[in-house]
This record gives structure tokens, C-alpha cells and sequence, in this order.
């Protein structure tokens, strides 16, 4: 994934008790949104982290709020118990190389592209809003697969959300749990309020294209098959 932007605010170098660097801020920008016939101008903010050495170099760089700054990274799923038992999710963007763009203090900057490959988690479900406008949503399985300190090979499922629109949505309605997909899109994020009353925030991603893997592709593991992810 690819983000331009400024920085919201001054991005932060902290180190965890086992002594790893990690740098977090937060990108801002403006992009041009086509809905239907009509433009409008969206702002959006995301935050991210780098972590390791690279996180240290970033921070000896210019890193103060406003800085124009492009990212590249990846989309980082975590999942979690409160101590209530409740399960909780979360996906971060991770930077894996941060730079400092030259350019006029007056740009309005706001590139956000997404590009991901991965299976359907479950059958996709059309539906309309009320203003009777086609929306679907897609689940996606996004396996990473490593090896340990030990050498042995390891894999790691992520979980993203994508929102297909009108007729991107009704392209894909019908299609089945298991179904290779390669998504483009953007990253925005959703509010929300669970059982309890708490505002949250989803982060998913609004596609603008999808195209369809021929049956078999091997790039990702089903969701069947991450039962046994590390």
C-alpha cells in the first residue's frame, strides 16, 4: 500500500522493554471521491508504525506536524481479549519505508492506494442502502508465510474488510467462500458503536476494481486451510 500526505501531528519514537524501536504519527490527506455523476473532496487520516532500525533512521529526518511525507507499507491484522472476554481486532498500517517529499508548502497531497490478493472468507451477501444504492462487503483471508528464528516455516492470516459500491457490487454479488480475489482500492475508516455504548473505528478498504482469480490460484491459503497459523 502507498499513502501520501502530511503529518497530523509529530510522529512519536518510543522503544518496548525489550528494546525495539518503533515510530507512530499519523498521515492526513485529500483525494477527489467520484459518486456517480459528482466529485467531492474526502479528507482522511491514517495511522501507522514502523518499527525496527528503519524506525530509528525515519526518526532522524525531519518527522514535525505538517511534513509531506510517502509511505509505503502493508496492512498488519491483530486480534485480542479484554479482560472482560470480549474479542477485539484491529488493522494497522505498517510503514515499511518512509520519505520526505519535496514539495510546495501549499500542496494539497492525498494519494491512498491499496493492493491486496487474497480468498473470500464466506459467501458475499448483496444489499441496499436507503437510498437504494448496492453495497456488498468482502471478507478476505491474506496469508503471510515466514520462517522462525528456528528456520521453520510459519504462516500468519490477516483478516481485511472490503466495501464494493454500486456496480463493482453488483459484479461480485454471488460470489462463493473461497474465491481468489485481487483487490485495488482505498483505506478509509468507519465509525461505529458496539453493545456498550463505546464509539469505535473500523479500518477497511473501498474498492475501486476487484478482478477475480482463475480457480486454484495458490497465492493464499483458503480459509479453510489457517487453522493451524501460528
Amino acid at each position: 500500500m502507498t499513502l501520501i500526505g502530511r503529518l497530523a501531528e509529530d510522529a512519536a519514537l518510543r522503544y518496548t522493554p525489550s528494546g525495539v524501536a518503533v515510530l507512530e504519527g499519523t498521515l492526513h490527506g485529500q483525494e477527489e471521491l467520484f459518486v456517480g455523476e459528482s466529485v467531492r473532496m474526502v479528507e482522511w487520516y491514517h495511522r501507522f508504525e514502523q518499527i525496527g532500525k528503519a524506525a530509528e533512521y525515519s526518526a532522524e529526518r525531519p518527522c514535525a506536524k505538517g511534513t509531506p511525507m510517502v509511505l509505503d507499507g502493508s496492512l498488519e491484522y491483530s486480534e485480542w481479549e479484554t479482560p472482560a472476554g470480549g474479542k477485539r481486532s484491529a488493522l494497522k498500517v505498517k510503514a515499511l519505508q518512509l520519505a520526505v517529499l519535496d514539495v510546495p508548502a501549499d500542496a494539497v497531497l492525498g494519494l491512498n492506494q491499496v493492493l491486496v490478493s487474497g480468498h473470500l472468507a464466506r459467501d458475499v451477501v448483496l444489499r441496499h442502502t436507503a437510498a437504494k444504492e448496492p453495497v456488498l462487503e468482502l471478507r478476505l483471508g491474506l496469508t503471510n508465510r515466514f520462517r522462525d528464528r528456528q528456520g521453520q516455516p510459519q504462516e500468519k492470516t490477516h483478516w481485511l474488510d472490503v466495501v464494493l459500491w454500486r456496480q463493482l457490487a453488483l459484479a461480485q454479488q454471488g460470489a462463493r467462500k473461497g474465491t481468489g480475489v485481487v483487490v485495488e482500492g482505498r483505506l478509509f475508516n468507519e465509525a461505529w458503536t458496539d453493545r456498550e455504548g463505546n464509539k469505535r473505528l473500523s479500518t477497511k478498504v473501498e474498492a475501486r476494481r476487484v478482478v477475480t482469480l482463475a480457480r486454484g490460484t495458490p497465492n493464499v491459503n483458503t480459509p479453510e486451510d489457517t487453522a493451524n497459523v501460528a
